[in-house]
């Protein structure tokens, strides 16, 4: 996983300028390799207060990000004015709800809670973005528009993580390869992104709408 993200990331950085609404992406595999850094520093140390502290807001943190930004490359490619309102106010919903958890479960932070609402609140904004994308005119196919690869990899990736995350205590012994596949489902994710990155930056064009209308 880690080597998959190394080579996205570099990938990220040779093609920053291809795509306007790529530009956080870079930003974003810096934080998931901070926060494999912690992760890394609390698995050896298991027993040290200050390296779980870390680890747990490192996660918190990452989450929140990660929503943030999944949202923000969606929110890109939507073109109805009710759709777009939509995904704006899912997010502040899920702020809202990331809110109240914590106040119900302070001082423990709910990481594996926080992660399931992650989860639950990125089905909306990928609905939304297929059910544009199936009833909207466009002569461009899919496989040469960005939105598509990097939509399809964080459903696939949510759908697939949020099955795994609901079935994991019932594992037993199978549970630690359960948290491997977790893994490779950021691998697909990133191998997508790569993907996305091949594509033409000029998908509005095709779209029919204009570069205000966008950013």
């Amino acid at each position: 996983m880690i080597f998959t993200a190394l080579i996205t990331l570099i990938f990220s950085l040779r093609h920053y300028s291809r795509h306007r609404a790529f530009r956080i992406i870079p930003y974003y595999l810096g934080c998931f390799f901070l926060q494999t850094i912690l992760d890394f520093n609390r698995y050896l140390s298991p027993r040290d207060r200050a390296a779980i502290s870390l680890d747990l807001i490192g996660n918190t943190a990452f989450t929140i990000f990660e929503f943030c930004v999944f949202s923000l490359l969606i929110l890109r490619y939507i073109e109805g004015y009710g759709r777009r309102l939509a995904i704006k106010v899912n997010a502040v919903l899920f702020f809202i709800a990331a809110f109240f958890l914590y106040l119900h479960a302070f001082p423990k932070i709910p990481i594996y809670s926080l992660g399931q609402l992650e989860l639950i609140a990125l089905v909306p904004p990928c609905v939304i973005y297929f059910f544009e994308l199936f009833t909207t005119v466009n002569t461009k196919a899919l496989k040469d528009r960005p939105s598509f690869w990097i939509v399809t990899g964080i459903a696939y990736m949510d759908v697939c993580s949020f099955t795994l995350n609901l079935s994991f205590e019932y594992l037993g012994r199978f549970g630690d390869g359960a948290y491997a596949l977790g893994s490779l489902l950021y691998c697909i994710l990133f191998v997508l992104i790569m993907r996305a990155y091949k594509c033409s930056p000029a998908e509005w064009v095709t779209a029919g709408i204009s570069p205000k209308d966008i950013y």
